[in-house]
């Protein structure tokens, strides 16, 4: 009974500074369920503790910094006075003692440039600034609170990561999502030190139309708003313009209109300084994709029409190449490229036509059967 009424009277012997070293290794795991902290710095936390606690019982507490800097690899930065204090002395127990040093984002080179730039930026792509730095500060944390919110709408998987780091959406594997009926093929992506799995629909239909395009915009508009509600307004006026377009040309050059919108949506994501709405700030690419003499329509036409000089003959040509279908375009993964950007053509490998894939030819079928 003395000893154990001593044990409770001293603040430095061996039971109190085991119980916070729980406290501390305790409040580690919790920081790691949170996503407060990553695995390696968890594991770094209560490896630290445990060596503590480990020399506190051997005698050594007042060697205690030492061995937490043998344990981190390097020497702790702490003044002459906390060198000599042990864990269970610390007063703070609630401080992280293996976080991370960050990197001021001031110190950055781009910083000024953007702290002038973002004085003149619309009040709506500031705020969308501010939500993906929130959301990028811990994606998996985001993905995962987003995975258990009964209100998300029906969304790809696959496709979550880019609305919430601000990239453009996929319509292909939106509007595959359609015709998918079973689960998605789980797919394994590494942030950091956690690997995060999800599932990635197979591209077996392709937006291809006016109508394809309506459908995944709509459900990739409603996901979008989700995460960013400020921008309802800029969605559904971009979706308008885009219609407009599909009004004004024929049928047959439809194809030019998704073209533009994926090079319209993919400078936005990247540049971070213009709303879809911005029509001045792309009217370099309508000309490029949709106007006749644009860059992009012409060397499509002109690889669908051949080379009539010299570039018959020559294997391997790129007036050859576009005259053959695109085995990706035709497998179930999919072609990654523009139509107007692919070296071979976004056709049929069975008829060549160039509405459909070698899996949903009908004369394929025909045949067939």
């Amino acid at each position: 009974m003395s000893e154990h009424g001593q044990g409770q009277e001293a603040t430095h012997t061996a039971p109190a500074g085991t119980q916070l070293v729980l406290d501390a290794c305790a409040k580690a795991v919790e920081d790691y369920r949170n996503g407060v902290s990553g695995k390696t710095q968890t594991l770094f936390a209560i490896t630290t503790q445990l060596v503590s606690l480990e020399a506190q019982r051997a005698g050594a507490a007042g060697d205690d910094s030492t061995l937490q800097s043998s344990a981190a690899g390097t020497p702790r930065p702490d003044t002459p006075s906390e060198r000599g204090q042990s864990p269970a002395s610390d007063g703070d127990e609630d401080e992280p003692r293996a976080k991370r040093p960050r990197t001021d984002p001031s110190s950055y080179a781009w910083a000024a440039t953007d702290f002038l730039l973002e004085t003149r930026l619309h009040p709506h792509i500031l705020r969308t600034l501010e939500l993906i730095r929130i959301y990028g500060a811990d994606l998996t944390q985001a993905k995962r609170d987003l995975s258990a919110s009964p209100s998300v709408p029906e969304f790809p998987e696959s496709e979550w990561t880019n609305i919430l780091t601000g990239r453009a959406v996929d319509l292909d594997h939106v509007f595959a999502g359609r015709y998918t009926s079973g689960p998605e093929d789980k797919t394994t992506e590494r942030i950091g030190d956690l690997e995060f799995s999800f599932r990635a629909p197979v591209v077996a239909k392709k937006v291809s139309s006016f109508g394809d395009w309506v459908y995944a915009w709509k459900r990739a508009s409603v996901a979008t708003v989700f995460a960013f509600p400020h921008r309802r307004e800029e969605l559904d006026a971009y979706g308008d313009q885009i219609i407009g377009l599909f009004g004004a040309l024929a049928p047959a050059f439809h194809a030019r209109v998704l073209d533009f919108d994926r090079a319209v949506r993919k400078r936005v994501g990247s540049s971070r300084r213009s709303l879809l709405t911005d029509v001045g700030d792309f009217a370099d690419l309508k000309i490029q994709f949709i106007d006749s003499c644009g860059a992009n329509v012409h060397h499509a036409e002109a690889s669908a029409g051949g080379t009539k000089s010299g570039g018959a003959g020559r294997r391997g040509s790129g007036g050859n190449r576009k005259k053959d279908a695109c085995r990706k375009y035709n497998s179930e993964k999919g072609c990654r490229n523009l139509a107007s950007e692919c070296r071979y053509r976004h056709a049929c490998s069975n008829c060549g036509g160039e509405k459909h894939t070698q899996h949903e030819c009908t004369k394929n079928a025909r045949h067939d059967a």
